[in-house]
This record gives structure tokens, sequence and C-alpha cells, in this order.
């Protein structure tokens, strides 16, 4: 039997400890950042609405955490160009690691996955650093262990995030990433002044996704699609975006299964709302049908992929929508709100 959310007292309280460890918490490097943004993201693909545990292998985590500094592990485009400096002392291990993957193996990291003793390697490498490191760290305020996101037992190749605690991070998911997002930047940028300077983008250059990469994605899709907007139905032409399916706003991360090809005026209309019901029917039913040959397309491609984490991100994100009340995307200028009809689809 499934354990009960929690209450509007304790989720208070979860904010509250969050916030403990970011404004107090000893931060010598980010790595404590990226855990708290990995086991969130983590909430969302593996967890559900209600109050139950989750329990998560620290290779799991781990590879979360190649996922979010991968791009941070490129040289910053400076006149000196240079990895940014994100530890106190000298460069953090994790970022050095997928430094020297990416010189290796070059700025995609769907083709590091396919060369799977390589993949192996640096994953046990980074879950090595994550054992020794933040893991057990990372509820430590002071001389105080907090202890409310998961016990700290200082061994073992799990955690389990303790009840109510993966409901609260689905639930409160974008504003632990602005917390967390925010607190990370300021570290980065209080480190790195002397290449920074004061204006440049440093969340667009941390967190943002690599949009030339986006164009691997476009003939796979004009091929699924026969060449037609995926939102109105008309002919594409060559300019056509390709548009995250569920908005990176909501939930920054690039998966193959959650990109589909759409008119510029579409893709520009819809922007960072959830696009309506019969959308959504249309996405998952192409997922489900074109599932063998979206994953031979992507794999081929070296392209990242994860049919059950997008449809998981999915389903948690018209959740939130469903909870909140939110407006869901019909057609350009043409709003509207989201009916109950949408959970059928996910049970089909």
């Amino acid at each position: 039997m499934s354990e009960p959310p929690p209450t509007a007292a304790e989720q208070v309280r979860f904010l509250q400890q969050l916030q403990r460890i970011l404004s107090d918490g000893g931060f010598v490097a980010t790595y404590k950042f990226a855990l708290l943004h990995a086991l969130a993201d983590l909430a969302v693909i593996r967890g559900d609405d209600t109050g139950d545990e989750l329990p998560l292998k620290t290779r799991e985590i781990s590879e979360q955490l190649i996922e979010l500094y991968w791009r941070q592990a490129a040289p910053f485009p400076s006149s000196t160009p240079t990895i940014l400096h994100q530890n106190t002392g000298r460069q953090a291990a994790v970022l050095a690691q997928i430094a020297a993957a990416r010189e290796l193996y070059g700025s995609t990291l769907g083709r590091l996955k396919q060369n799977r003793q390589a993949w192996d390697k640096l994953l046990k490498r980074v879950d090595r650093t994550l054992c020794e490191m933040p893991l057990w760290k990372l509820q430590t305020v002071g001389q105080e262990k907090l202890d409310f996101l998961y016990e700290n037992v200082g061994t073992g190749d799990q955690i389990i995030l303790k009840p109510g605690v993966a409901y609260c991070f689905r639930a409160f998911y974008d504003l632990i990433l602005d917390l967390v997002r925010g607190a990370w930047l300021r570290f980065v940028r209080s480190r790195n002044l002397s290449v920074l300077g004061s204006t440049v983008d440093l969340s667009a250059f941390l967190f943002g996704t690599e949009r030339s990469s986006l164009a691997l994605y476009q003939p796979i899709l004009m091929e699924v699609q026969r060449g037609e907007c995926f939102y109105c139905g008309g002919r594409l032409q060559s300019t056509a975006a390709v548009d995250h399916f569920v908005p990176w706003s909501r939930y920054p991360i690039d998966l193959g299964h959650n990109f589909v090809l759409a008119h510029i005026s579409c893709n520009s209309s819809k922007a960072d709302h959830l696009a309506a019901e019969r959308h959504l029917e249309r996405w998952l039913g192409r997922n489900e049908a074109l599932g063998p040959q979206l994953e031979g397309s992507f794999r081929d491609a070296n392209i990242l992929h994860d049919a059950h984490a997008s449809r998981a991100i999915a389903h948690w994100a018209y959740s939130t929508a469903d909870r909140l009340g939110s407006l869901v995307w019909l057609k350009p200028m043409l709003l509207a709100k989201l009916s109950p009809d949408w959970q059928e689809l996910f049970a089909a």
C-alpha cells in the first residue's frame, strides 16, 4: 500500500531543510549542487505522486551527474578558452574526467555511450567520486546532520529517498532548480571572474542546450513525420524547427523521443506551454508505434534517447499542470484548460 503524500507542513519543512543546505552547508566544489539537481531529475523520472520512498542506485545518480557536467566540461569561449573552475582547490575531479572523455570522443555524449567500455570506465570513476565526496556529506550543515533526504549510512551503492522526499522533489521541481542553479552560478562566477567578466550569460553556458546539436534530429524527424509539421500537419520547409515536446523550461534535458519537428510559427507560438491532449495523444502514439525505428535512428546518430524516461517526464509534466490548473497549447493564439482526459492517454 502506498504512503500518502506529505502534508503541507511536511512540504514546507522539506523546503526549509533544502534552503539550509544551500545557504549554510559547506561547499568547496559544485558537486553538492549537481547532486541535488540529479536527485530532483531522478525523482521526476523514477518517482510518482505518492509519498513512497524511492531507491536509487549510485550508478544512476552518477549518470545524471555526467549529463549535467558534460556541457560544462567544454572550454568556455573567451580570449583564452578554458574549462571553468568549479572547486576551491584544483579542478574538480569529475569535471577533469569528463573533459578528458570529451577530448577523446568529441562533444556528443551519445557517441561516448555507444562505446560501452569507455562509458563504463567514466561512469565508475564518477561513481567513485560521488561516494567519496558529496553523497554522504550533502546533508551536513556545520556539525549537524540533517538526514532528511536519505539515511546517511556512509557506504553502499544505493540510497533510498525517504517517504515524501521524491514527492517534494517532483512538486517543487522548478523552484528547486531555480535555487540550486542560482547557487551553482554564484559559486562558478566567484571562482572565474577573470575569465567571465561581467556581462556573459553564464546560465546559458552552464545549463543551456547546445542548439547546433538539434540539427542531428531534423532528418530523423522529417522522415518519421513524412515532412509534415507535428502540430498543424502542414508541409515543412528546410527551416523547420526542432521542438522540445515537453518544453526545455519545464524539464531541461535533450532526449530523442521528446523532440518533434514543427513550423517555426507553431514552435514559437507553443513556446514554453505544454501541448494539448490531441498533440499528447499523437506524441505518445508515435513513440509507441515507431519505437524500434526511432531507437535505431537515434542510436546510429549517437543521439541520447530513453523512451521510458521521456514518457515518465511527460507524465510528471502533465500531472503538475493538472494540479496547478495550467493552460495548454492547442494552436497559434489558442490556449485551453487541460482536461482530465490526459490521464487516460498514459493508461493506454
